[in-house]
């Protein structure tokens, strides 16, 4: 945003408040908004707000606390000749005044960095590989057993209905009934066996329990199918800016959904989590493969949603 429109949009903001009889302590307590950003926002200063990402949120949730329709106010002083930077809202936090804060800029990651915060999930991995393979040897097992002994209880009854025959011409009828029976229990056997076999249906989405965290949720263990999977980001009751990266930080999508729209995100087999980063979570809903995500996001408005992949 340039300087005049910044000078305007405060001006306008400023006014606004003034009419509404609010002070700025009141619009922190409403928005979570720090003092200073909003001071900075009224005096057109919005070179000392945390990036541009922020510049949009912070007037939307100002325009809104003093009764302005933030859609429309944002798009009277809209310029499309700017892109925003994308957000980086990795380091954001609610303190314990319930405020929420940037944190500062972080040096990248190094290959050897990445490489040792990878190896605690990679070795949790290999262990829930194992645990699930000798689950799976020891089921086969069962069932191989039971498969045996059933086959064994078939040939004791028929031979024993062929020694019943050759002792007792009178007991036949009896016999042959026993016989059919002892058949009819044996196929039971087998088909219960069978169904045990069956493995469960592939393809379900279970998302565990979400853990908040300041100004953040995090799903610790997300069973997915070992395949590639797909996220729905809706915008229920007004725009929302939304990225989504994968847990080596490469972002999958970044962009402003709009109200009613819905924005697909394909999320690949081979990521092992993702990081949504959300700029208006009140008015937003996420799903993963059409199965609804809980942002339990306590009426804050930016908002990070972090899930790590089992499978």
């Amino acid at each position: 945003m340039n300087e005049e429109r910044n000078s305007t949009i405060g001006q306008e903001l400023q006014q606004a408040r003034l009419d509404k009889g609010l002070s700025l302590d009141d619009i922190q307590q409403s928005t979570k908004i720090q003092k200073r950003y909003l001071a900075a926002i009224e005096s057109g200063q919005f070179d000392q707000l945390p990036g541009a990402f922020y510049e949009r949120a912070f007037v939307r949730q100002y325009a809104t606390a003093v009764g302005l329709d933030a859609v429309a106010f944002m798009k009277k002083y809209e310029n499309e000749e700017e892109t925003p930077a994308e957000p980086d809202l990795s380091a954001a936090r609610v303190d314990a005044d319930n405020v929420t804060r940037t944190g500062m800029h972080q040096p990248e990651e190094t290959v050897a960095d990445k490489t040792r915060n990878m190896m605690p999930k990679i070795i949790i991995g290999v262990v829930i590989i194992a645990i699930i393979a000798i689950i799976w040897a020891v089921i086969s097992s069962f069932a191989g057993s039971a498969k045996e002994e059933s086959k064994q209880q078939s040939n004791v009854s028929v031979s024993t209905s062929k020694v019943v025959e050759k002792s007792s011409s009178k007991s036949s009828k009896t016999t042959a009934s026993s016989v059919k029976s002892d058949k009819s229990s044996s196929k039971t056997a087998s088909a219960k066996s069978s169904s045990e076999k069956k493995p469960a249906k592939a393809g379900k989405i279970d998302l565990g329990t979400g853990e908040v965290s300041g100004a953040a949720i995090n799903y610790g263990s997300v069973k997915v199918p070992n395949k590639a999977v797909k996220m729905q980001l809706k915008a229920v009751d007004g725009s929302s800016w939304m990225q989504v990266s994968d847990a080596s930080g490469k972002v999958l999508w970044n962009g402003t959904v709009e109200d009613k729209d819905t924005q697909e995100v394909e999320i690949p087999e081979t990521a092992t989590g993702v990081v949504v980063s959300i700029g208006n979570a009140l008015a937003t809903q996420v799903s993963l493969n059409n199965q609804k995500v809980d942002l339990q996001s306590q009426n804050a408005s930016v908002w990070r949603l972090g899930m790590t992949f089992t499978r």
